[in-house]
């Protein structure tokens, strides 16, 4: 059964041709019970993005993206339904918590994503999955258990996981310190990407309200301490949000927070939300933010931003379909 699942991605108990056929519903109703169903697909930047809501068992909505760039194939998955952290300028924030995926339900949106490239379903031929990140719905350290075993089913050799490099993985969080450091303790080699979106306290315990618990320095201590521990540097997400954190005066104070460490700073132009206020920077204002980060010697790009036009942020989808 394993076999079926993680080396062929064949859910599907017809495809089972090596087990009597008697025997193959019985099998996958005890071992592979119907979780979830493909609500639809919705694609953009000529097919290869991707991006799928999911309908669980229970009627929950969950979404993915598939994402085919020219050197390699990233999918982002949820760990969650909805997400309790509150972010003001995040979809999924906004829609509270439903409740944790398991972790069958994380692992199979990606089985279903391999599937569909080795089937040839995403344009470009077959291919495989290069990244995985835990950046679509929900705070993956507060639904810990479950996405840990999720990272070992996707890493372990075939036919026990899906055989995948834990160097391709990378989690996000918005701060959960003792969740953090508690991760650096499992041995992995994924990345960690720590959402920070200010650098300063006062303005982060608004913008990600979790801050008024756990503070930039001392969110900051637990990502340099997985950086020593898992030999990765940490990836800091910052979504550039119009007169509200853009500030050159604010990349500065990153850059000086940031600076000599084992990191990378990742700047997102926001992806805004129907009605909401908050809205993308300026091509100068976002220009002198990455120029103030970059004087203190700390590397920063800024992302390529895919699938707008398909509510590409996440939670977009499932606000609309509910």
């Amino acid at each position: 059964m394993s076999t079926h699942y993680f080396a062929r991605y064949a859910h599907d108990p017809a495809e089972w041709t090596d087990i009597p056929a008697a025997s193959r519903e019985k099998l996958a109703g005890e071992l592979l019970p119907d979780l979830m169903s493909v609500v639809r697909h919705i694609s953009c930047d000529d097919d290869t993005t991707r991006k799928t809501l999911w309908r669980l068992h229970d009627g929950t909505l969950v979404e993915s993206v598939l994402m085919r760039y020219p050197d390699r194939v990233t999918m982002c998955i949820s760990s969650q339904a909805g997400c309790g952290m509150n972010c003001p300028f995040c979809a999924t924030g906004q829609a509270g918590l439903d409740r944790n995926l398991s972790t069958a339900e994380i692992v199979h949106q990606i089985v279903d994503g391999m599937r569909a490239l080795r089937d040839g379903e995403v344009p470009g031929g077959p291919a495989r999955l290069s990244n995985i990140v835990f950046m679509g719905m929900g705070e993956p350290l507060a639904n810990y258990k479950r996405v840990v075993g999720a990272i070992r089913r996707l890493t372990d050799p075939e036919p026990d996981g899906l055989g995948l490099s834990q160097r391709g993985i990378t989690v996000s969080t918005v701060g959960l310190v003792p969740a953090m450091l508690r991760f650096a303790d499992e041995g992995f080699k994924c990345r960690l990407a720590v959402s920070l979106h200010a650098p300063d306290d006062e303005l982060r315990d608004t913008l990600v309200p979790v801050n008024t618990r756990w503070k930039v320095r001392e969110v900051l201590d637990a990502a340099w301490e997985y950086a020593e521990k898992s030999g990765r540097r940490i990836s800091i997400e910052y979504a550039l949000i119009r007169d509200i954190n853009d500030q050159a005066w604010r990349g500065d104070l990153l850059g000086r927070l940031l600076k000599g460490k084992r990191v990378h700073v990742n700047l997102i132009p926001l992806n805004p939300t129907p009605g909401s206020k908050w809205t993308a920077s300026r091509p100068e204002d976002e220009k002198a933010f990455v120029e103030a980060i970059a004087r203190h010697g700390v590397p920063v790009t800024v992302r390529d931003t895919r699938g707008q036009e398909i509510d590409g942020a996440c939670g977009q989808l499932a606000a609309a379909e509910r």
